[in-house]
């Protein structure tokens, strides 16, 4: 299923306390969550990035620019760390489709 959107901002802040999702964003998190269910990790150990990747950092196969959806693993309290060194997890990217919203590839971290 495609939708019109490439053209479209991901989200807008409508407000202080209100967010506007297009409808591909909102599909690729809902497939980028059940596949992060899989790695049966806590998702409160994480932070979730959402993030428009441009043609220079993230094309998919058609070279249209892609959704970055990232689940970053938290740093337990009190730890300082560089990158993704957490006990707490292990982050993951996912890499979805901007008009569709299906996810085209996963990048992992140790």
């Amino acid at each position: 299923m495609n939708f019109n959107a490439s053209a479209a901002p991901l989200f807008e802040v409508e407000s202080p306390d209100q967010l506007l999702l297009n409808t591909p964003v909102v599909v690729a998190l809902n497939n980028a969550y059940k596949l992060f269910e899989k790695t049966g990790q806590d998702l409160n150990n994480f932070n979730v990035h959402i993030a428009e990747r441009k043609k220079e950092n993230g094309e998919d196969e058609n070279g249209v620019d892609t959704i970055g959806i990232a689940f970053s693993a938290k740093l337990p309290p009190g730890q300082k760390g560089l990158g993704n060194a957490s006990k707490l997890g292990r982050s993951v990217l996912y890499i979805a489709s901007r008009t569709s919203g299906e996810i085209l590839r996963e990048q992992g971290s140790r």
